[in-house]
């Protein structure tokens, strides 16, 4: 008995026991979420009952130096419907032909969209006008919702397409200037916190909490818009004359690295560009700062100067040219295989004679014509606020498999691999007094107060005295009035420059395709615009100082001319 007794008692105690158990873990789980992690479970169930959103006031302008608008943001409207309002249907009829008169999105496809779609907001339309937007949510369209946005416009059309670059999707810079300068374009994000149902739709009259977003600054570019029309116009007619493949025209204000103009082509076409087309993503790449070439002629320049500026020679040094020079037994020829005699370095560069700039650099010697080069900016990257720049390539004695023929090659713009705008800023340094100057497409910022924040010029180095540069000027005025008829010669304006003509590398030889350029400055005494223009492949095989040179003299009298330089008497009257 006394053992049934006791099985009895085990039944009634071992349920309580178990019982008292789980209420102790019961009330100590309670004591924890309720007392010592209230916080952050009640901070988990803020979280289920509200979301946010990042918000943005508009994004800054961009303008052109004269204050001319390139590209701003417009207000439009996302529309979306409330698919379950729609399940009637006479009124996903009536409210679908109402949204198509001021869409222009055909009615049935609305209403297909929405019914097939299976989300509780369906978008039927984007960037949609503001007032059109606007006129279709007062008029209580059934179902609509309307969600404020920003469109990118470009009031000027494609001018400097490749320069402003485009935004993406979620409004953020993707390339060119847009990219560049996102962050300050952008401002300071917003956020919006609200208070939300179970399918995540805002409540209506729910609680909402706002951080105010700030604007980002308007951008001035140093792009002269009437400029930029010139260049890319010329451009245009130079390739099509000469049937060139691509080229590119920039325009520099030697005195401060101020890019007055930078043109390509084939450009970017804002209204057609298709993202999902491979040849239409290279378009987004700006060939002036990212493709290299060997830049032939052009290069002279920069070999003289270095030889001037290291007191080897003077532009009344003489050599005699005999149509050959022998680089440890490597001949190396002029370009047209002419045979000049004897010639001063002012001839040289008049006649484009390749021995003589091998002549000059042997002056140099190898250590001391890289020390140039590089003095130049040649072999890095010169800075300009665009993505994608390349650094170029010069070999050099440190290099596998260099030899001293590629120093004399490089002396006339051969083995060596530059980008325009290198050359660009490499020649403005050898005519404005000697001074390397960052290049630049930003004049000034204007915060949206009214304050204008000027960007001032960056100077990075002194590669010649600025008596060399005077001495290189009168050297380059004489190759454009040498006497004798120049197609690169303005009509109203004196200018200096030097052409190039190069074969295009193709696995380790020259093929026939060529790359032309002329590059020069205007006026001679006091240079206000220095200007190169590039022409790749052109199949008629003329010339830079045939194909390039004209566009040049063009160029001159029409951005002078803007810029209200009065026209040389002398040169006017010789005419």
């Amino acid at each position: 008995m006394a053992h049934q007794q006791a099985r009895r008692t085990s039944r009634v105690w071992l349920p309580a026991i178990a019982f008292a158990v789980f209420a102790a873990v019961v009330l100590a789980r309670l004591v924890q979420v309720q007392i010592l992690e209230h916080d952050r479970y009640a901070e988990e169930a803020r979280s289920e009952l509200f979301a946010s959103d990042t918000v943005f006031e508009r994004r800054g302008a961009i303008l052109d130096r004269n204050g001319f608008l390139l590209a701003m943001s417009t207000d439009t409207w996302d529309l979306y419907v409330a698919s379950r309002l729609w399940n009637d249907p006479d009124v996903a009829r009536e409210a679908s032909e109402a949204i198509s008169k001021a869409t222009g999105h055909d009615a049935t496809y609305l209403r297909t969209v929405v019914r097939e779609s299976g989300l509780v907001d369906v978008l039927v339309a984007r960037d949609v006008p503001y007032d059109a937007g606007k006129a279709l949510l007062d008029a209580n369209v059934p179902g609509l919702i309307g969600l404020p946005n920003t469109v990118r416009v470009h009031p000027a059309g494609n001018v400097a397409s490749s320069v402003i670059g485009i935004i993406g999707a979620e409004n953020t810079g993707l390339t060119g200037i847009e990219a560049w300068y996102d962050v300050l374009l952008l401002g300071t994000p917003g956020r919006v916190i609200f208070e939300r149902d179970t399918t995540g739709s805002p409540i209506p009259y729910g609680e909402t909490f706002t951080t105010e977003a700030e604007p980002g600054p308007d951008i001035v570019l140093t792009i002269d818009r009437r400029m930029q029309v010139s260049a890319e116009r010329l451009l245009q007619q130079a390739i099509e004359k000469h049937e060139a493949s691509r080229g590119s025209i920039i325009i520099m204000d030697p005195r401060n690295g101020e890019i007055l103009a930078l043109a390509t082509h084939p450009r970017l076409d804002f209204s057609s560009l298709d993202l999902s087309d491979p040849e239409h993503v290279k378009l987004l790449r700006n060939s002036a700062v990212s493709d290299v070439y060997e830049p032939g002629s052009v290069m002279k320049v920069i070999t003289a100067a270095a030889a001037i500026d290291a007191e080897l020679i003077t532009p009344e040094t003489t050599y005699e040219d005999t149509g050959i020079a022998y680089v440890y037994g490597t001949p190396i020829f002029n370009w047209n295989n002419g045979v000049y005699g004897e010639q001063t370095m002012t001839g040289v560069l008049q006649q484009s004679i390749n021995t003589g700039a091998v002549f000059m650099m042997e002056k140099l010697g190898v250590r001391l014509f890289h020390e140039y080069l590089e003095a130049f900016g040649f072999g890095k990257t010169t800075g300009i606020d665009l993505s994608g720049e390349a650094a170029g390539i010069v070999r050099g004695p440190t290099d596998r498999d260099w030899s001293p023929v590629d120093a004399a090659a490089q002396s006339f713009g051969q083995a060596i691999s530059v980008t325009p705008i290198q050359v660009v800023t490499a020649l403005a340094a050898a005519i404005n007094g000697g001074q390397l100057i960052e290049p630049r497409l930003v004049k000034a910022m204007i915060a949206r107060d009214g304050t204008r924040y000027e960007v001032p010029a960056n100077v990075i180095g002194q590669p010649i005295s600025a008596e060399t540069s005077a001495t290189v000027r009168e050297l380059l005025a004489s190759v454009v009035d040498p006497g004798w008829y120049h197609p690169a010669k303005p009509r109203l304006y004196t200018a200096g420059g030097k052409s190039g003509t190069a074969n295009v590398p193709i696995d380790a030889s020259y093929d026939d395709t060529q790359i032309v350029s002329f590059a020069g400055f205007a006026p001679v005494d006091e240079p206000r615009v220095l200007i190169l223009i590039k022409l790749d492949e052109n199949a008629d095989l003329a010339t830079g100082t045939e194909a390039a040179g004209p566009v040049f003299a063009t160029l001159v009298d029409e951005v002078l001319g803007y810029l209200g330089v009065v026209p040389d008497v002398e040169q006017v009257a010789a005419r």
